[in-house]
């Protein structure tokens, strides 16, 4: 095998993902043929295995589908597509319904796929790395989750649970997997996922996901109940509403997410590939994969950066002014990881712009989406003050104060002093908001998000 190293001792049987010339795992042709290879072999040492554990060589878990490889299918390969993946899906069901534990270890990101790979394990152990990023971003390139994604998602969390993280794409950190039920345990290092792993196989002999149960409910019902079926008759309304009937990924997902609701989970699955295997080979999914994947990489890959210009991230950064602009720069930049010193005329008017952090993260942490550790990390990282000391060592200077001359150049000269070593002004601070002083030659790096939204309730 290629991708895949299979070992079996003391009777636990170690599935490695390890692509070879790849920085990260994907669902490649040699990876389908080899996770069929390894599930026969699984199953001719069967006796002998008490437990299965799912790792990954590399720094990540496993990235998801092989979108190169996607680029090349056309119109006449979705037959072949949806073989393929049900194929897929026929050796994770084989693992699952083993009849042993299998431990999901992600030691990084697991998105698209790669998150579902790690929905195959009972147990999902992470590192408690803030790095971290789980989930299902399939919508923002035309797709769908199709290797049993929805189907588990809205049995774990239910239809309107799933919502937001299949029709919206959102993702997820590990302790809002954690809080969601989606990840079962944290540990500090690497190296403790895999002692992390026996140790529960040693403590669960046997092990069936929530789905295989005889007393199984959908959380928060199935798409008959009553309180579902009234939101669920407006939701294609809703949806094309803001598709405008451009944008099949999303209307496909809710089909898949309704039907394969009132269906047992082998159907569930099977409807899933149906829709992904048309929208796959569609030249809308192409023409998302390549403008949203590998044009946006290629720009936060710094491609069109000139030569002589390094890459550069600020460790601290000043923001003169806590008004409006100023608050929404520091919240931005807090929720990078960025520590902020949020400066005003008065320590009272730097905490107002502080609390707009708290105020616009609180309505995440009240509905599950983030955790009150991680709100609190955030807000930790904004220092509200009313000393120019306290700018000391800034690696930029943002000037955020309303417009008014003279007081832009006061603050600004006050400020320059207080600027890293390395940092420079310009002689005369131009009158305009928001000017940067920052090190020579340094440009910091722009991050940019896309989202989808298809809420089912006006």
């Amino acid at each position: 095998m290629k991708t895949i190293r299979y070992e079996l001792a003391d009777g636990i049987a170690t599935l490695t993902f390890d692509e070879p010339g790849s920085p990260v795992n994907t669902m490649c042709a040699d990876w389908q043929r080899d996770l069929t290879e390894a599930v026969a072999q699984v199953l001719r040492d069967q006796e002998a295995i008490k437990g299965i554990v799912l790792a990954s060589a590399k720094s990540t878990f496993f990235a998801g589908a092989d979108l190169k490889g996607t680029m090349r299918l056309q119109p006449s390969d979705a037959a072949a597509v949806f073989a393929e993946i049900e194929q897929t899906k026929k050796n994770f069901r084989t693992l699952e319904t083993l009849g042993v534990p299998v431990v999901s270890c992600i030691n990084g990101a697991a998105l698209g796929g790669g998150w579902e790979v790690a929905l195959v394990g009972h147990h999902r152990i992470a590192v408690d790395n803030p790095k971290i990023q789980l989930g299902l971003p399939e919508i923002t390139l035309g797709l769908i989750p199709g290797a049993t994604g929805i189907t588990k998602m809205v049995r774990l969390l239910g239809l309107m649970g799933a919502q937001p993280y299949i029709l919206e794409s959102q993702l997820f950190n590990r302790r809002q997997a954690l809080d969601l039920g989606l990840v079962h345990q944290l540990v500090a290092t690497d190296a403790d996922l895999r002692p992390a792993a026996l140790a529960w196989i040693a403590d669960h002999p046997s092990a069936r996901h929530p789905w295989d149960e005889k007393d199984y409910r959908m959380p928060g019902g199935s798409p008959s109940s009553p309180k579902l079926a009234g939101m669920l008759s407006v939701a294609p309304a809703v949806l094309k509403q803001k598709t405008r009937g451009l944008y099949p990924a999303p209307e496909a997902a809710l089909a898949a997410m309704v039907e394969g609701a009132l269906v047992d989970f082998d159907t569930a699955t099977r409807i899933e590939s149906r829709y992904l295997a048309g929208l796959i080979v569609s030249p809308v999914a192409k023409a998302m994969i390549n403008t949203f994947f590998f044009h946006m990489n290629a720009i936060k890959g710094g491609h069109s950066r000139p030569k002589d210009v390094p890459r550069f991230k600020p460790a601290k950064v000043g923001i003169l002014g806590a008004g409006m602009m100023g608050a929404g720069i520091a919240y931005a930049q807090a929720s990078k990881g960025i520590a902020t010193v949020l400066k005003d005329v008065s320590r009272e008017q730097a905490e107002k712009g502080k609390a707009y952090s708290a105020k616009i993260t609180q309505p995440r942490v009240d509905k599950g989406r983030m955790s009150p550790h991680d709100q609190q990390a955030l807000l930790d990282r904004i220092t509200a003050t009313d000393s120019a000391a306290d700018l000391a060592g800034c690696d930029l200077i943002i000037e955020a104060v309303y417009e008014n001359r003279e007081l832009k150049a006061r603050v600004t000269q006050e400020a320059e002093a207080q600027l890293a070593p390395a940092g420079s002004s310009p002689a005369t601070p131009p009158p305009c908001p928001s000017v940067v002083w920052r090190r020579p030659a340094a440009t910091p790096r722009a991050s940019s998000a896309s989202t989808s939204s298809a809420r089912w309730t006006r």
